[in-house]
């Protein structure tokens, strides 16, 4: 008993002193950074960290157009191919099971045309053709074509990845790779029937744009202006991507890990649990509210662990229990289908009433109807709530008055919105069941 007791003494101290010597490590880099200006960056400071159209789509589109306005010509597009081609077919060359075309990617790269979200037809029923593009490269005869998939932080739409092949197979002669791309490479699941690594390719941000991205850098060397703004950009993916911009404070840091690896070992396992509290606390204090002002006539419920994609507060009425339809607060993890960023708006699960709610004036996204965002929150370091941004959770761990006001502003504005949205809603409701009788 007593042993254990020492133990845990010697295990506590040494953790306070890691922390206290990263602690040293970041402040020392942190005053430097704000000598040099690295702390300033032009995407956060206009809030596009995480727009997968206004940033991320068009400043990858951009690059990759051969007319664009960085000057660089068909050079992003080429070292973009010749990634591709390193990754994937070097890659296959060793791999017995399977062979890859060695011109899989290749097309005339001075013809090529470069469209952003390139609307190809309406939606059929079952989900199979039409929709947009994030990105598309194509050459001037319409043999080949690149398609890129962009997902930040947005969920899959149904068979999007079988659109896209369908939509290849009908325009042009070559059959199209698909490019599915996210922050860490994770792999699609609208693709059923589509193989991977022949139909569709998964590539990351963390490691594949990061590295294109380089090579882009050292072509715009003589452009201080474009040069410039790739560095930002590059910093922002690393920031999305959790990993540390300076190299030398990382390396400092591992290095101390290593003659603290125990310790190290056990902040690790504590850092999820303490995030996670600090959330669920801030969303637990959120219900409570709503279940005073609106239980009466609503079941206030959090449908998953505050960790969750998706986590949420959803909100029934209960005269219309079981139709699958809430007002709904997500993600309150910082993980969610419509970016990083808090919304609000009504859940319509599975979109199995999209008519009902467009014939009263709802405006439809994917399950959702109505979506908003908690943005121009006052007195708070970002103007829209980000509950993956790591500053600002720390900020709200170190500043509850702040974080008791936020809960206020965040209550206050979804019973705003309920009230004024209710009567519209049981009319939906009235509606789907007069329908149904």
């Amino acid at each position: 008993m007593i042993e254990n007791s020492i133990d845990e003494k010697v295990n506590i101290t040494a953790i306070k002193n890691l922390l206290e010597k990263v602690h040293i490590i970041q402040n020392k880099y942190d005053d430097i950074a704000e000598i040099t200006g690295e702390k300033f960056n032009v995407f956060s400071v206009l809030n596009l960290t995480s727009n997968e159209v206004r940033t991320h789509s068009a400043f990858i589109g951009e690059l990759l157009n051969i007319k664009g306005s960085h000057g660089l010509k068909d050079i992003p597009l080429k070292l973009f191919i010749k990634m591709l081609e390193e990754k994937f077919i070097s890659a296959a060359a060793d791999e017995s099971e399977y062979t890859l075309d060695l011109d899989r990617f290749k097309f005339n790269t001075e013809t090529a045309v470069t469209i952003i979200e390139k609307n190809i037809k309406k939606l059929n029923e079952d989900k199979t053709e039409g929709g947009r593009i994030d990105i598309i490269i194509e050459d001037k005869n319409k043999t080949n074509a690149l398609i890129i998939e962009n997902k930040i932080y947005a969920g899959e739409q149904q068979n999007q990845l079988i659109r896209y092949y369908n939509y290849c197979k009908e325009h042009f002669f070559n059959e199209a790779p698909i490019i599915y791309l996210t922050l860490d490479g994770i792999a699609p699941t609208s693709g059923k029937g589509l193989i991977e690594r022949q139909h569709y390719f998964n590539i990351s941000y963390k490691e594949d744009i990061i590295n294109w991205l380089e090579l882009c850098l050292k072509e715009a060397s003589d452009k201080p202006m474009l040069r410039e703004v790739i560095k930002q950009y590059i910093y922002l993916i690393k920031k999305l991507t959790g990993q540390t911009i300076n190299k030398k404070m990382g390396e400092e840091i591992q290095n101390l890990i290593l003659t603290n690896f125990l310790a190290a070992e056990q902040i690790v396992k504590e850092f999820e649990k303490i995030k996670h509290k600090i959330l669920e606390d801030i969303r637990a204090e959120i219900e409570q509210s709503l279940i005073l002002q609106l239980g009466s006539k609503y079941n206030v419920t959090t449908p998953n662990k505050v960790g969750d994609w998706n986590s949420g507060i959803w909100l029934e009425l209960k005269d219309y229990q079981n139709m699958g339809i809430y007002f709904g607060i997500e993600p309150f993890s910082g993980k969610g289908n419509s970016r990083n960023e808090l919304f609000f708006g009504i859940l319509n699960l599975h979109d199995r009433h999209r008519t009902n709610f467009e014939n009263h004036n709802f405006k439809c996204f994917k399950w959702w109807r109505d979506v908003d965002f908690f943005d121009n929150v006052e007195d708070f370091k970002n103007n829209r709530i980000n509950f993956n941004d790591s500053e600002f959770i720390n900020f709200l761990g170190k500043n509850p008055l702040q974080k008791d006001e936020l809960i206020k502003k965040i209550t206050k504005r979804m019973v705003e919105y309920i009230n004024f949205r209710e009567n519209s809603l049981v009319s939906v409701c009235e509606d789907i069941i007069s329908k149904n009788n």
